[in-house]
């Protein structure tokens, strides 16, 4: 079912618009402001996300151009940096200044320049097929434009008058002798008599190392042929064109001569995508080519074809009899996703997610890993603004993605012929199913719910593939002059009551009863677990009881331990002081007592006799005649000296007794 969507926002500046056309991209948005050109008087007109607020009025503001574009504006570009405002049409280019101080409502005026004047003024037959701006200027003052004689031209905005470089998309050795015609009328025809025409072009992924701010473009051509050329500021050393590339698996349904559009996803490696009027897409990867080393070709992914209204007969719409023409298919990067992008044709918008870039990605990562691309891509048709093709006047002027938390989910913001703008949610294509609480880190050894052998994959998994659809409703939205007769009403009613009970009512009554299913064995085992649970309660209070005695009988036998640990210790000491036999230290110290014993001894003697001889000197220093000056200072240093001596072996026999005491 198509998500839910806001009201219809109405826009009276456009009211009155006669351009109806496939290719028209007249609304733009960057940084929360929202651009809309009028093409039937150059004006422009700015909005803001919180404009798209329901039951919020809206604050528009106009942009006077200083010069006024003379050719009609079908599509209109902001630059990657939001300065500056690209308008441009088959026969001409012009590029408005975004002021950044403006009124809160009213006009601003703004410096418009047109960019190649002369050149489309000069060359008639020669329109602009293409035109992006160059994501690597520094200032986005370069814009990149492929023109109907297959030539891709480099314009600077500061420089508009002439092209910086050109780059010829065809074999230049063929045509060397006519070189000097590309730039006269004969140009055009000379160049599509050589091959044919180029379609569109698109930017491959921007590489961090990427020198000179080189880009690589991949150009189509209306037979599907798909060239590569690098692109550089500085054009020094030349660019070579790549191509045609080579397709794998080869297959003649590829090349059809309707190709309008192609688009290169924002990828590691590149993947493209080849539109074609008829509303077959190709979704290609640019690798390298196994056969030829150092060259790259495209291996085709898948083939999918949209689903457009067809013509419905009618009693109001008699005057449509004849048959009408394919519409061109716009691509548009959704840039909140990298593989997803989003089909934009007269009918409506179709989404496609792409889970092989995912997995790309994945592999390339991953050195070991396991290459599966035999995965669909998946389409959602979102919006249909002429059910059934029954003559509706109404189509699409343009798209645009919104991000804004203040809206809510992203938006993907469609303008219509009627003037009235539709919002429509975006889902997540990367939604992950948040983790359970049981689903953390397990040992290796750990038992796994008896749930996993019975079922291959997660319950999850298996009722989001039971509710994964293939068709959807659009939302339906066309003009109120439609006239669909009362057949035509019935026939889309019967088609959308089909797909409901098919896609949505036959799969959810399966789902439901995988569910009742699966309640049931959740019950049975709920039940087992229950008196699992009680015989696992009575086993925990035994094992508590236990354990309680357990540790009281510990808590004895532990202090038991420590009273004998503390005898044993006292045992020990006491046997060690009975044993008869002393340790080396203690030999040691009992003969440096002896040793002492006997000096002190021997000391004990000499003290006696000087005792004595100092008794015999007194008594007869009284008899003997006086010493001299000399005798006596010799006399006193020998007493001295001795003096010495005895103290010093006082002190140890001190110490000594210290020691043995």
């Amino acid at each position: 079912m198509a998500p839910a969507t806001r009201q219809p926002i109405l826009f009276p500046q456009l009211e009155d618009i006669e351009v109806c056309s496939s290719s028209a991209e007249l609304v733009t948005q960057h940084d929360g402001e929202i651009f809309v050109c009028n093409p039937d008087n150059a004006r422009v007109y700015i909005l803001y996300h919180r404009d798209l607020v329901p039951d919020q009025p809206i604050s528009v503001q106009e942009l006077m151009l200083s010069q006024i574009p003379s050719f009609t504006v079908t599509k209109i570009a902001v630059s990657p940096k939001g300065q500056r405002l690209l308008l441009w049409g088959d026969h001409g280019l012009a590029v408005a200044d975004i002021p950044k101080r403006r009124r809160a409502q009213g006009t601003t005026s703004a410096r418009c320049t047109i960019v190649g004047a002369r050149f489309f003024q000069g060359h008639s037959k020669i329109g602009a097929v293409d035109v992006k701006w160059y994501p690597e200027s520094t200032d986005d003052s370069h814009l990149l434009v492929l023109t109907s004689d297959n030539i891709l031209r480099l314009y600077s905005v500061d420089e508009p008058a002439c092209a910086i470089s050109s780059y010829p998309l065809f074999n230049t050795d063929s045509l060397a002798p006519y070189l000097h015609c590309l730039n006269v009328s004969s140009g055009p025809s000379l160049i599509s008599a050589q091959m044919g025409s180029m379609v569109s072009f698109s930017f491959g992924p921007l590489e961090s190392d990427a020198h000179d701010g080189c880009v690589r473009v991949f150009v189509l051509e209306e037979n599907s042929d798909v060239y590569m050329i690098d692109i550089s500021l500085d054009n020094s050393e030349g660019s070579e064109v790549k191509g045609p590339l080579k397709v794998l698996p080869p297959d003649n349904e590829c090349y059809e001569l309707d190709a309008c559009s192609i688009l290169c996803l924002a990828s590691q490696p590149p993947v493209l995508v080849v539109a074609t009027s008829s509303g077959n897409l190709q979704h290609l990867a640019l690798l390298q080519d196994s056969e030829v080393e150092e060259e790259e070709c495209l291996y085709l992914l898948e083939t999918v074809e949209l689903e457009l209204p067809g013509a419905v007969d009618s009693a109001s719409s008699t005057s449509h009899s004849d048959e009408a023409e394919p519409s061109a298919l716009s691509l548009q990067r959704d840039p909140t996703v990298r593989d997803r992008y989003f089909v934009r044709h007269n009918t409506g918008v179709h989404s496609v997610h792409l889970p092989a870039v995912q997995r790309l990605q994945h592999f390339l990562q991953e050195d070991d890993g396991e290459l599966n691309l035999e995965c669909e891509c998946v389409v959602e048709h979102m919006l249909c603004v002429q059910p059934l093709g029954a003559g509706d006047p109404t189509c699409l002027l343009g798209s645009a993605v919104i991000q804004d938390a203040l809206l809510g989910a992203n938006l993907l913001l469609v303008l219509i012929s009627n003037a009235e703008f539709i919002t429509l949610p975006l889902r997540s294509v990367h939604r992950e199913a948040a983790p359970l609480l049981s689903e953390g880190k397990k040992s290796e050894g750990g038992c796994s719910s008896p749930m996993k052998q019975i079922h291959s994959q997660p319950f999850s998994q298996k009722i989001s593939g039971v509710l994964a659809r293939n068709v959807s409703n659009p939302l339906l939205r066309c003009g109120a002059s439609t006239g669909l007769s009362q057949k035509a009403l019935l026939e889309l009613l019967m088609k959308s009551s089909q797909v409901f009970k098919e896609e949505y009512i036959a799969r959810q009554t399966k789902a439901r009863g995988e569910i009742l299913h699966h309640m049931t064995l959740l019950q049975e085992q709920q039940s087992q677990h229950q008196s699992d649970m009680a015989e696992v309660e009575g086993s925990i209070a035994e094992l508590s009881a236990a354990a309680t005695t357990l540790n009281e009988r510990s808590a004895r036998i532990s202090k038991r331990q420590q009273g004998l640990t503390q005898r044993v210790s006292r045992i020990m000491r006491d046997v060690q002081n009975l044993l008869p036999d002393l340790s080396t230290a203690e030999s040691s110290f009992k003969e440096e007592i002896t040793q002492m014993s006997r000096s002190l001894k021997a000391l004990e003697q000499d003290a006696t006799q000087l005792d004595q001889k100092l008794k015999f000197q007194t008594k007869t220093a009284r008899e003997m005649p006086v010493l001299s000056a000399d005798q006596q200072t010799r006399v006193r240093a020998i007493l001295d000296e001795n003096d010495q001596k005895i103290n010093s072996l006082v002190s140890k026999i001190k110490a000594a007794n210290a020691q043995l005491t």
